[in-house]
């Protein structure tokens, strides 16, 4: 049985390829990080390097192919292979959909292009229409989204008024944000939502294997050094305390909790407040001390999740605390009008992970909904696809800028504009969403676990379908494949 570990977009695998046996490239997820597992070597490198080359479409044409073309030079050819992205205009480097169209008052914003590739123009386009905004990401912690619904909906006898704040907030419409990469947890949950990465890449993994964010990686670090320190306020007001943490083990990256760097680049920090009127409270005072300054913020609420890991998923306090959390949004929201600047401020309401059904735990929760006021959000997404969003919102590239990785998700402003996912990728439930590629199944987001030798089945999203794009079946067992998805290939 062949084992493949990691698991990049079929974007950067189609552009490192070619020449991937040659270069020995390090990054996780190449091929060369196959060295990493025992069961591998430097055969099934080469073969494995072969086999995207001649097979990652399905039989389709790859970007190999004469009748693709870079003309500019940007990286993005003329048209899209398989799982991945095509130059929108092939004549002009700046236009690509890595390109940068923002922030407001750019020339970016006034000359009749699709700079980004998103098909928005000029103000038509979310960071180019207004340059006084704040952000404000609302954290609720381990919310699974059938019960979350259950509440909405009063289906739930805790809920007997339904979730009226975050209602008014989005207007009643609600999306779904499904975790496709790394652990259904606190620690590399936050990490992603705010940096926009995948473990992979932060090295923070789960709960107990983790490291410091690398310096520069987070919103935070970005939005400071794009708009200068002083033109903006952040905040990082969280009720957890190890998981949210910014403790620094002395030069010891490996051993320092995820925010030991990132801190340091923030304006306000605190974390382990744990009830919700010590982060509620806390947060009012921030808001209105920072009325007049432009804000990104983050205000974690520790909850569901504690509750949750206490008496279960399915206890009456679980509901009850959502109420809660609805009531502090509410406050929170009434502070922003009270202050006058609520129309000129986005908040998304987002959660980490969601519940396994009738649990004390979320080995594989990867269903939460997400509510915004942003009326730019237009389709449904995975938990790495926040961070895109609200870089974008502020005008700050996905593409790789300062030394730093290209971020790992798509912006929810537009659908990802591929013609179809690639092997390996994940494809979500949501209407317009790109399928898998021919050639390709979808397979469920089963996991195992390792140390009981069991299965466990994604639970707490009802009628979602997202799953991964495989050639299960093929006798060979490649991630994200398992035991669990395609026993077929991996018993």
């Amino acid at each position: 049985m062949l084992t493949r570990t990691g698991g990049r977009t079929s974007l950067r695998r189609a552009r490192t390829t070619a020449g991937c046996i040659s270069s020995g490239a390090g990054a996780a997820g190449s091929p060369s990080h196959l060295m990493k597992n025992g069961r591998t070597g430097i055969r099934l490198v080469a073969a494995l390097c072969l086999l995207a080359a001649l097979a990652a479409c399905g039989g389709e044409e790859s970007q190999t192919e004469p009748s693709y073309r870079d003309g500019d030079g940007d990286g993005f050819f003329s048209k899209a292979g398989c799982g991945t992205i095509a130059d929108c205009d092939d004549r002009n480097p700046s236009v690509n959909f890595e390109g940068q169209e923002g922030p407001y008052g750019d020339p970016s914003c006034s000359d009749g292009l699709d700079n980004d590739c998103d098909g928005l123009i000029d103000r038509d386009d979310p960071p180019c229409q207004t340059g006084d905004f704040n952000v404000i990401v609302v954290g609720w912690d381990g919310v699974q989204r059938d019960r979350f619904y259950e509440c909405l909906n009063r289906q739930a006898p805790e809920c007997p008024d339904g979730l009226p704040h975050i209602t008014e907030l989005s207007g009643g419409v609600f999306w779904n944000n499904t975790t496709t990469n790394g652990f259904t947890a606190t620690k590399p949950g936050w990490a992603q939502i705010l940096s926009g990465y995948d473990a992979e890449v932060t090295g923070i993994v789960s709960n107990k294997i983790y490291r410091a964010l690398p310096e520069g990686y987070s919103i935070f670090e970005k939005v400071k050094a794009f708009y200068g320190a002083e033109n903006i306020r952040t905040i990082f007001l969280a009720g957890k305390f190890g998981n949210t943490g910014g403790a620094c083990s002395g030069t010891d990256e490996e051993a320092s909790q995820p925010y030991c760097k990132t801190k340091q680049k923030i304006d306000f920090f605190e974390n382990g407040l744990f009830l919700e009127p010590m982060v509620g409270e806390k947060a009012l005072s921030l808001i209105e001390q920072y009325r007049d300054q432009r804000l990104f913020a983050l205000i974690h609420f520790a909850q569901p999740d504690d509750i949750g890991h206490v008496c279960g998923e399915n206890c009456p306090l679980y509901a009850a605390s959502l109420v809660v959390l609805d009531d502090w949004l509410g406050k929170i929201v009434d502070k922003l009008r009270d202050l006058g600047i609520y129309e000129k401020t986005l908040l998304y309401v987002v959660s980490d992970h969601g519940f396994d059904e009738g649990k004390w735990n979320h080995r594989n929760a990867p269903f939460t909904p997400l509510a915004t006021n942003d009326p730019a959000v237009m389709r449904s997404g995975d938990r790495k696809d926040i961070a895109p969003t609200l870089l974008e919102r502020f005008g700050i590239p996905r593409r790789a800028v300062g030394g730093l990785p290209p971020l790992e998700g798509y912006s929810l402003y537009s659908i990802p504009p591929v013609p179809c996912v690639g092997e390996g990728d994940a494809v979500l439930d949501y209407p317009g969403a790109p399928v898998c590629c021919e050639g390709l199944t979808k397979i469920g987001l089963d996991k195992p676990e390792p140390n009981f030798q069991i299965c466990f089945p994604p639970t707490g999203g009802s009628n979602e379908d997202s799953g991964y794009c495989t050639r299960c079946g093929d006798a060979l067992c490649l991630a994200p494949e398992n035991k669990c998805n395609c026993p077929q290939d991996c018993d």
